[in-house]
C-alpha cells in the first residue's frame, strides 16, 4: 500500500490548540499554491496510489473554482481508478452543496469533518468558528448528495469541560449514520495560543482522572453503538477504518506534498519546507522542490518506528510481519519487556499478534519507551 497526502495550509482562523502548519490572511497565495502543488505531484505521476488524503489547514476553505482546479489537477495526474479511499478534511460552515458535488464528481469518497465538540461554550473556548448546527447541515448536505463514508473528529480532555458535557457530544454523534469517529485527547502543544494561555495561568489542565474517565467512556459508549475500536484514538463501523491512516500505522510508504508535509518513501524520511513563498517560487519558477530535511532510515530507525506506530493499533503488531521485515523473532527478542507488562495485564500475545490491552493503553508511552530502549 502507498498513500498520498496533500497539505492545504489555509484557514479562516487559527484554532487555539492547533500546531499544524496553517496560515490565515494569505488567500492571495491560494491559486499559486495550488499550481505549485500540482507541479510537485507531477514528480510522482509514475506512482499508483491506494489512498489520497487532503488535509490542512482547511481544504474546504477553498472556493468552488479553486477546489475544482485542485481536484481536476489531481485526477489528471493520478489514476483514480486505483484509489481505494479519497478523503478530504472539512470544517463545518465551509461546506456547500456546490463544493460537495465537485468533490463527488472528482472521486472523493470519504469526508472527515472537524466537529471537536457539540457544546457551543467549548467550541468558543477552543477557538472554533462554527456551531453544532453548522455540523448538522454539513452532514445532511453530504449524505443527501450520497457520501456514505464520513468521519467526525472530536476532542476530549478540554479544560473547563466535564464528563457529562462530553457525553452529550458522543450521544449526538451516534444519532448520525457516521462510519468513523476520531476522538483525540487534547495536548497542549508548544507555540499554540492554548499553550500561551496555560503558561499565563488563564486555565489549568483537566484532571488526569477525568481524562481517563472520558477515554474509557468513549470506548464503552461507541462500542455499545456498533463501533470497533481499532486504534487508540479511532473507531469505525461497517468495516470502514481509515485506510490512509492505516498506511501510517502499518509502516507502509506514503508521499506528502505541500508545505511542511512529510513522506516516508523508499526508506527515506522527507520533510518539505514550511515557507509558502519559497515553496511556490521553487516549483513555479525553478521547477524544483526544496526539502527541509531528508533522512535515510537505518535498520534501527525502522524497527523503532514500526513498533511505535504498530502498537497504536488495538490489534497491535503481527509477529510474522515483523519477522518478514527484520528477520527477528519479536517475542524472543523482547521477551523481558513482554513478560514485564504481560504479567500485569498490560500486554497480551494472541493469535500471532502482540498488542497493548485496554488497561495498558493508558500507559502506552511508558510501554513504547521500554520497547525502544531494548530494541537491540
Amino acid at each position: 500500500m502507498i498513500g498520498l497526502y496533500i497539505h492545504i495550509p489555509f484557514c479562516a482562523s487559527k484554532c487555539y490548540y492547533c500546531d499544524f502548519t496553517s496560515y490565515i490572511k494569505n488567500e492571495y497565495l491560494i491559486n499559486d499554491y495550488i499550481d505549485a502543488l500540482l507541479l510537485e505531484l507531477d514528480l510522482y505521476k509514475h506512482e499508483k496510489f491506494d489512498t489520497i488524503f487532503i488535509g490542512g489547514g482547511t481544504p474546504s476553505y477553498l472556493n468552488d473554482k479553486q477546489l475544482e482546479i485542485l481536484l481536476k489537477g489531481i485526477s489528471s495526474i493520478c489514476d483514480l481508478t486505483k484509489v481505494l479511499e479519497f478523503t478530504i478534511e472539512c470544517n463545518p460552515g465551509t461546506l456547500t452543496y456546490n463544493k460537495l458535488n465537485i468533490m463527488k464528481y472528482y472521486g472523493v469518497n470519504r469526508l472527515s469533518i472537524g466537529l471537536q465538540s457539540a457544546n457551543s461554550s467549548t467550541l468558543n473556548f477552543i477557538g472554533r468558528t462554527h456551531s453544532f448546527d453548522d455540523f448538522e447541515k454539513s452532514i445532511n448536505y453530504a449524505q443527501n448528495i450520497g457520501f456514505k463514508n464520513i468521519n467526525a473528529d472530536i476532542i476530549y480532555g478540554i479544560p473547563n469541560e466535564n464528563l457529562d458535557v462530553y457525553k452529550v457530544t458522543l450521544q449526538k454523534l451516534v444519532e448520525y449514520d457516521l462510519s468513523h469517529i476520531s476522538a483525540y485527547n487534547l495536548i497542549l502543544e508548544n507555540n499554540t495560543k492554548f499553550y500561551n494561555m496555560y503558561k499565563k495561568g488563564e486555565f489549568t489542565e483537566l484532571d488526569e482522572n477525568i481524562q481517563i474517565d472520558m477515554y474509557n467512556y468513549t470506548k464503552y459508549f461507541l462500542e455499545s453503538n456498533g463501533f470497533e475500536h481499532y486504534e487508540i484514538s479511532n473507531y469505525c463501523r461497517n468495516n470502514k477504518p481509515c485506510l490512509h491512516n492505516l498506511i501510517y500505522w502499518n509502516f507502509d510508504d506514503y508521499i506528502g506534498i505541500g508545505v511542511s508535509s512529510h513522506s516516508f518513501y523508499k526508506n527515506k524520511r522527507i520533510e518539505n519546507i514550511k515557507d509558502l513563498n519559497k515553496y511556490i517560487r521553487a516549483l513555479k519558477q525553478d521547477n524544483k522542490i526544496i526539502y527541509k530535511n531528508i533522512h535515510d532510515n537505518s535498520f534501527i530507525d525502522n524497527i523503532e518506528e514500526y513498533i511505535m506506530v504498530g502498537l497504536r493499533k488495538i490489534r497491535g503488531i503481527s509477529i510474522e510481519d515483523f519477522y518478514s521485515r527484520f528477520n527477528i523473532d519479536f517475542v524472543s527478542r523482547f521477551e523481558k519487556v513482554i513478560e514485564k507488562y504481560k504479567k500485569n495485564g498490560l500486554i497480551n500475545v494472541k493469535d500471532g499478534r502482540i498488542f497493548i490491552t485496554n488497561d495498558g493503553l493508558m500507559l502506552m508511552n511508558l510501554i513504547l519507551k521500554d520497547f525502544i530502549q531494548n530494541k537491540l
